[in-house]
C-alpha cells in the first residue's frame, strides 16, 4: 500500500492515446483500511488502535507527505456483517479522539448505506435496497452518524 502511495505522489511523465503526458503527483493520496483475508479466508480486520498506530509509523518511515486514512467500516474489517460497522465506526472515532497522533490522520470512514436495510438480488426491485453489498439502512445511519457527530464534540 504505501508502494503505491510513493508513487503515486511522484511526478510522472508517460504516453497516453499518442500524447506525452506529466503529472506533478498527487500529493492528497491516502491508505485505505479494509482489512485483508487470510490464506484459510478468515477476516483480519485493521481498524484497531494498534493497527492505525502501525500506518502512521510506515508514514513516518517513508517521509510522505499528508499522511491521510480512510477507514472502510465494511469488507474484512466487519467480517462482512454490515450491521458491524456503527461499533466499529465508534471504535476508531474514540481511537480519533484519545491520540492527537490519529486525530490528525483519520480523515475518514467509509461506510455501507443506503435507504432499505440490506441487499437484493436485482430480479426481487425492491427501491432503495442495494443490488450488491449488504448496507445500514437509512434510521441505522441516521442514528450512527449522530453518535459520530456527538463523539466529534
Amino acid at each position: 500500500m504505501f508502494n503505491a502511495i510513493e508513487a503515486a505522489q511522484m511526478p510522472h511523465i508517460f504516453i497516453y492515446n499518442g500524447w506525452e503526458v506529466s503529472t506533478d503527483g498527487n500529493p492528497f493520496t491516502h491508505a485505505v483500511l479494509r482489512g485483508s483475508v487470510d490464506i484459510s479466508g478468515r477476516s483480519i480486520p485493521n481498524y484497531h488502535y494498534e493497527d492505525l498506530i502501525h500506518v502512521v509509523s510506515c508514514y513516518d518511515e517513508r517521509s510522505l507527505s499528508n499522511p491521510s486514512i480512510i477507514v472502510d467500516t465494511n469488507h474484512n474489517n466487519s467480517g462482512k456483517q454490515f450491521a458491524a460497522q456503527p461499533r466499529i465506526g465508534l471504535e476508531i472515532m474514540r481511537s480519533r479522539n484519545d491520540s492527537p497522533i490519529l486525530r490528525d490522520i483519520i480523515r475518514g470512514l467509509m461506510v455501507e448505506s443506503y435507504l432499505v436495510e440490506g441487499s437484493q438480488v436485482v430480479e426481487d426491485g425492491v427501491y432503495g435496497k442495494s443490488i450488491t453489498d449488504p448496507c445500514l439502512g437509512w434510521e441505522s445511519t441516521e442514528e450512527f452518524v449522530m453518535e459520530l457527530a456527538d463523539l466529534a464534540g
